[in-house]
Order: C-alpha cells, then structure tokens, then sequence
C-alpha cells in the first residue's frame, strides 16, 4: 500500500474517539477545579512541557556526534510524519525554516531542527542523540519547555508528540496556538530548554530568532450569537483568522454566575462544517482555553487556501455516562463576509 493510500485508509478507520476522548476529560476536568484553565491536547508522556524564564548558553557538539545526528532520517516536513493539521500546507509552500542548532553536553545532543510561526501557532521540530540508548523510562525522561522572548508560553492549546527513531534518537514535535492572535509580533525570540533528559544528566537550551511566515492574512469580526432557550449558555463568535498555519475561530462563552463560584462551567467540545459540507473534527480540529475559565475558546482549524462563505459550529457536552451530546439550540451558523 503506498503512502497516500495508507494515509486515506487511517482517515477512513471508524474509531470511538468520542468515547475515549469523554473518559479522558472526565478525569482531566477534576484536575481544573478551582484553578484558571490552561486546556491542552494530548500531550506525550514522554516529554512535558513547561515554564521556564531562564535562559542557558549552548554547549559544543562532538564529531562523532554530529556526524551522528547528520544521518538522522528525518522526513521532509516533519511535522508531516506528525500529522499536523498545517503539515500539507508547509510541504507545499515551504514555510518551515531550517534551523540546525544544536547543544551538546554529557554525550545528549539536543538538535532543533526546523520551525514555523505565522502569529497565530508556533511549531517546533526537536532531534535528541545519545552516545548511548536513550531511557523511555518514566522517571528518567526529564523535562522539556520553550520560551518565546525569554518569557513563559501560556498558550489555549499546546502538545507535545514524539517517535523513536531508533535506540539512541527521538523526534518531537512542539505546537502551539496562542490565546491571542499576532500577540508576539513579527519576529520572536525562540529558546528550547531541556533538562536531566532519557537518563543523561544536565541543562540544554538552544535559542534562535524566528520571523513570521509570509503569507496573506485575513480575519473576520462576525460578531454572531445564539443562545438556549432557556438562557443558560450564550455563544458568541467574535474573530475568525485565516493565516498561513491554520484557520482560528474565536469564540466567547457566557454563562450563569455561579457555573464560576462553584466550578461547574462547561467545556464544549465542537465539529465544524463549511458551506461545502466538509466536516472538521477529530483530528482535524484542535480546541483549548485561555484562563479565564472556559469563557474564551479558540478552535484551529486546517489552513485554507480558498476562504469558505460560512462555518457552522455544533457544540456538544459530555452527559454523566461519558457520551457526548449535540446541543442543537447553540448550532451558530458564521458567515463570512468580505465586506
């Protein structure tokens, strides 16, 4: 089966994700209580990411080892090989910037490899080689964070995913959608820090600058609502973003009072379909929160050359036995009007 194929066979493969996905938020909403929500995607149990101020100086690079690191069999982009919902768009139109900066301590070299950023999401591709295997082990893998601008990332979604490539080499993926869009500027400040990592001892950091991708830019301001009838939940659609890494709808969430005082607020989870009838969900559609308990949403859609006449957004809940359910009275149709 070739690769095309084999990636049409995956999309088509019927598998329970709402089912799944209930049983993690249930255990992933007690953990929210009585804190402001930082809501992220699935996030690798290899690598967690953090917060960080500091910043570290890079170390030097043996030859042995970067001739190592240099037969790495990395495909071209890798965020393809990650299945990113931008991966097709930065194949085709070459938007990830070669970076190759590396820092090497105590026979663990940590490479950056490539990254993109359009002012709405940041991706980052990372290479770790040892001398010696690398430890999968829980306890052994350490910690990973980035920072842009030398300050905490604090974004409404952010993941972390990795693949072995063999014994002594590992491939992460960083992605970020940021609470607000263009927050950062044109140019940023990147540093990727690295610590006690696979069961090498030490500190790793390896900074870059970064520009935005160029690419057209265009954003919405509908400002459409609906609301249930019995006035519990009103949602707003206030932007929508197209840039070259993704498609942004954000989205406000109003709800009663006292959903805040006693931490019973909803989280909705939602699929979009456009005026085509194409249908994003699952795994084309990413969703998190800023902190402000869920009143903000932002949903990040695909990258789109051609810019739909509308969206409809169809929220659901999760019901007590873990099954999501469609709240057909908030279905908000958005359409997008140049004027």
């Amino acid at each position: 089966m070739n690769k095309d194929k084999f990636s049409q066979s995956l999309d088509n493969i019927n598998v329970p994700v709402e089912k799944l996905m209930a049983r993690e938020k249930a255990a992933m909403f007690q953990g929210k209580k009585k804190r402001k929500v930082r809501i992220a995607t699935k996030r690798s149990i290899l690598v967690a990411c953090g917060l960080c101020l500091s910043l570290l100086g890079s170390g030097f690079v043996s030859t042995d080892m970067a001739e190592a690191l240099s037969n790495i069999p990395l495909l071209e982009p890798i965020y393809k090989d990650f299945r990113d919902i931008a991966a097709d768009k930065i194949e085709h139109d070459q938007f990830a910037t070669l970076i190759d900066k590396q820092d090497s301590l105590n026979g663990l070299t940590m490479t950056v490899k490539e990254a993109a950023y359009d002012g709405s999401r940041l991706m980052v591709s990372i290479a770790y080689t040892g001398e010696e295997d690398l430890s999968m082990e829980e306890e052994m893998v350490g910690f990973n964070y980035v920072t842009i601008n030398g300050q905490p990332v604090k974004p409404a979604i952010g993941s972390t995913t990795s693949r072995d490539i063999n014994s002594k080499t590992i491939i992460e993926h960083h992605q970020f959608t940021f609470s607000n869009y263009d927050e950062y500027g044109d140019e940023i400040e990147i540093a990727v820090h690295g610590e006690d990592l696979f069961g090498y001892e030490g500190e790793w950091t390896v900074a870059f600058p970064l520009e935005k991708v160029a690419g057209d830019i265009t954003v919405f301001d509908p400002n459409v609502k609906t609301e249930l009838v019995d006035d519990t939940y009103l949602l707003t659609a206030d932007k929508v973003t197209f840039s070259p890494l993704s498609t942004r709808i954000d989205l406000t969430i109003d709800y009663p009072t006292e959903m805040d005082e006693n931490d019973t607020w909803p989280y909705f989870e939602f699929s979009v379909v456009d005026d085509t009838g194409r249908v994003y969900d699952k795994l084309k559609l990413q969703a998190g929160m800023t902190g402000n308990y869920g009143h903000h949403m932002v949903l990040t859609l695909p990258p789109m050359d051609t810019i739909p006449k509308s969206f409809t957004l169809k929220p659901s809940l999760t019901n007590s036995e873990g099954v999501s359910e469609e709240i057909k009275e908030l279905k908000l149709i958005v359409t997008l009007d140049k004027k």
